[in-house]
């Protein structure tokens, strides 16, 4: 259920999942802590948003669904370009190749379920509200998601020093891969289910929001962020006109 108790809660860890783990990037890549920090300060805006203005219930489910499915094909990738890197060098065809390749499967893993045919839909409509049923991603959960992936992380650096850099790192690319397979497999009917309300909220008038938006809006008047947000947004309105 996503309502103003929770709504903070679930964008913030979205944001420190991508800052945390983003650091595990190719740090030999030119230029790539100029990349990581514009990454953080976009995601760090965005997540603002999330919290504070957006009121699309796909746009929001669908960004906190993406940071838990494709943050660790990152992490294998980046894994993947460095022992590649070893062999080849950087920048060479064949050490980018190897490093998108965990990110490829998963996104072919994504394409199938994405377009295959729901079985079950776990989400409740009223009208242009919508709340997610028991089945689903957001609950009390995905709460222990960012403690799970940092004590993985943790655990995967003391096996790294224990039996080697590259045998750790082809284990973890391993892993890595195979968590984000699972993930996307134990989410396939949320993400089938994004697909049919985007696909319904093309012909509404209006597109679907929260079912508790009139307590999200409430506590968003009592935030001074969402004052600020709800304060430029009249003046864009205002100069539009």
């Amino acid at each position: 259920m996503i309502d103003a108790k929770n709504i903070k809660k679930q964008i913030f860890l979205m944001f420190l999942m991508v800052a945390f783990f983003g650091v595990f990037g190719p740090l030999t890549l030119e230029y790539f802590w100029c990349w990581y920090l514009l990454l953080v300060v976009v995601v760090f805006g965005f997540s603002l948003y999330l919290i504070y203005c957006c009121e699309r219930f796909v746009v929001f489910f669908a960004a906190v669904l993406s940071t838990a499915i494709f943050t660790f094909p990152y992490i294998a990738g980046s894994l993947a370009y460095l022992i590649a890197s070893d062999s080849f060098g950087r920048g060479d065809p064949r050490s980018v190749a190897i490093g998108i390749a965990p990110f490829t499967i998963v996104f072919l893993m994504f394409l199938v379920i994405f377009y295959s045919k729901a079985s079950f839909f776990p989400f409740e409509c009223v009208g242009n509200r919508v709340a997610t049923r028991p089945k689903t991603v957001v609950n009390s959960k995905s709460y222990n998601l960012g403690l799970i992936s940092g004590v993985s992380t943790l655990t995967g650096s003391m096996f790294l020093k224990a039996v080697g850099a590259e045998t750790g790192g082809m284990v973890a690319i391993a892993l890595c891969t195979g968590g984000s397979l699972i993930l996307l497999f134990y989410f396939r009917d949320s993400i089938r289910g994004l697909r049919t309300l985007h696909i319904r909220e093309r012909k509404m008038p209006t597109p679907y929001t929260f079912m508790q938006i009139d307590e999200i809006r409430e506590a968003r008047s009592r935030w001074w962020l969402g004052r600020l947000f709800k304060w430029m947004g009249s003046l864009r309105q205002s100069t539009g006109s």
